[in-house]
């Protein structure tokens, strides 16, 4: 802007300068003419009382002047010259028809200019009509207007520079003090005093626009933060790339499950995890193809799901999202060992009543054997309805499709109820099984409390020592409500404690056997503990005893 105000004045001034010259020149060529007029006139009144007085003895007298600037003539009535100061008379045509002496002739005097292309000079007349009717004509040659300007060209030139230069100085101090103010607005806050008029549309506008920007910079820093809530609180990950795998957005759910939170700075994708997996779902998405993927970050399962950005028809880039799918594949092999433990476990009595009953179908049973092999059917059968009564108990505990209506429950009066019907097949097994503590409530289903102490106090009982003990207390501390089994048997080895509530997991397989546990009997606790709200604790020592502590909130 400063140059375009500086070079538009620059441009004026230079403008106003060639035309003012050009009119100085014109001026002045027109007064030089007036006076070369007036002193023709003068010098043609002069020379008329001359020869009035002298008769042709004076322009005999002019002709020899050598200081004579002017070129005299006389023309008689008839147009032909008489008398000329500088040429041969006799030879020269007739001067009937020139302006001066037309006009002469016929008002008395006359004024007329012709111009020289050869010698680039004007020639001024002025003619005179004598009393004897003749025409005295005086001649004066004169600058051209070309002449006049290229004579005068270098004083022009060094005027015009100096009035350049001038103009080149003051049309800087002018542009500076126009810009001045423009300069010196506060565009966060314009404003303008009244001296400048001009520019209060333009701090309007600005005022105008700041507010415009303001909403907008509002609505986006609004829209940014709802967008960062919502993903920072995602459990999921999510990231989003340009075509140069430059991450321009991520939330910390992609950095905890790429094992990346102490990443202070992100820039390439790449840093965050190199594995093949999450580069070829990357460089897939970058070139247009939906992909999903599997990778593992320590013990983490993720899946990832790269899917292009396109603008226009063209990909600008990716969103990848991360999900931690530990659980679901935890879930998965779960369900496959499940699977195939529960064919195992169904297919050995089914195996055995099959082959029982092929026996007595074929008569191959002598009689008196007859009611072993149905005992054994039946055993069999008991041990099939068993596993498949916990089956169910387990999956309803899965499904939160538990019979039974929640209400307080007191775990002292169920305990009581369990140790009584145990008493006899710990009676036994020559196991001493004891209950302590004090009454305590807790929020629940009867129905579920009581299969959790029964499983814990049947396993102590089972995995024990003859003579061995199994002590079960209830206290509440507090608001909380303590359950504890304690056992003095066989204990758990450390590398198989983690593993003891899995289905159907058994520390020793030969001794469950001989018991007829199914399995699934500290699942079912798991399961039920969870489903109450509780939490469950085990502590062993092998070949001394087991302690199972359960904490529920007591009311």
């Amino acid at each position: 802007m400063t140059k375009k105000i500086f070079a538009g004045i620059i441009i004026v001034s230079v403008v106003i300068m060639v035309v003012c010259t050009g009119l100085v020149m014109g001026v002045m060529y027109d007064y030089l003419g007036d006076k070369i007029d007036d002193e023709l006139r003068d010098e043609a009144l002069m020379i008329k009382a001359a020869i009035e007085t002298e008769n042709h003895e004076y322009l005999e007298k002019i002709k020899d002047d050598e200081e004579l600037d002017s070129r005299i003539t006389l023309i008689d009535t008839k147009g032909v010259v008489i008398f000329d100061s500088e040429a041969d008379y006799e030879e020269m045509p007739s001067h009937l028809d020139r302006e001066e002496v037309e006009k002469a002739l016929t008002v008395g005097e006359g004024y007329a200019v012709r111009h020289s292309n050869t010698l680039s000079e004007d020639t001024r007349y002025y003619a005179l009509k004598l009393e004897n009717g003749s025409v005295l004509r005086v001649a004066s040659n004169h600058y051209s207007q070309m002449a006049l300007a290229l004579d005068t060209i270098g004083v022009v030139v060094i005027i015009v520079a100096i009035l350049l230069a001038l103009g080149i100085i003051i049309s800087a101090q002018i542009t500076r003090g126009i810009i001045k103010p423009i300069n010196d607005i506060d565009l966060d806050a314009p404003h303008i005093s009244d001296d400048y008029e001009e520019l209060l549309p333009l701090v309007k506008r600005i005022n105008q626009q700041n507010k415009k920007i303001y909403i907008q910079m509002e609505n986006l820093r609004k829209q940014q933060n709802e967008f960062k809530i919502i993903t920072q609180n995602m459990r999921e990950g999510l990231l989003i790339i340009d075509m140069d795998k430059e991450v321009l957005t991520y939330n910390s759910g992609a950095l905890r499950l790429l094992a990346t939170e102490n990443q202070e700075k992100v820039e390439d994708v790449f840093q965050l995890n190199g594995s093949q997996g999450f580069r070829n779902a990357v460089e897939k998405a970058l070139a247009g193809e939906h992909c999903r993927t599997m990778i593992t970050v320590g013990e983490t399962s993720c899946e990832i799901m790269a899917g292009p950005v396109y603008e226009k028809n063209l990909v600008t880039g990716a969103v990848i999202i991360i999900l931690d799918v530990t659980e679901r594949e935890k879930g998965e092999i779960l369900r496959r060992e499940f699977t195939s433990n529960v064919s195992h476990e169904l297919k050995t009595p089914l195996t055995s009543i099959y082959g029982v009953a092929d026996m007595l179908e074929a008569d191959l049973v002598k009689p008196e054997d007859v009611k072993t092999f149905v005992g054994t059917i039946k055993e069999e059968s008991a041990r099939l309805i068993s596993l498949i009564d916990d089956i169910i108990k387990l999956s309803r505990l899965d499904e939160d499709n538990v019979m039974g209506e929640s209400g307080p429950v007191d775990v002292m009066a169920v305990a009581e109820d369990v140790v009584r019907r145990l008493e006899p097949k710990a009676a036994k097994e020559k196991v001493t099984l004891s209950l302590s503590g004090s009454n305590s409530k807790i929020l629940g289903v009867e129905s579920i409390v009581d299969e959790i102490l029964y499983n814990l106090c049947e396993n102590a009982i089972k995995y024990n020592k003859i003579d061995g003990k199994v002590d079960l207390s209830i206290t509440q501390i507090g608001d909380e409500c303590i359950v504890s089994v304690k056992d003095t048997g066989i204990g758990i080895p450390k590398a198989d404690i983690k593993r003891v509530f899995e289905r159907f997991y058994r520390v020793d397989k030969s001794h469950s056997k001989e018991t007829g546990g199914t399995g699934l009997g500290l699942s079912i606790v798991k399961h039920a503990v969870t489903y109450l709200k509780g939490t469950i604790e085990i502590e062993s020592v092998e070949k001394e005893g087991t302690e199972i502590i359960l904490k529920f909130k007591a009311i």
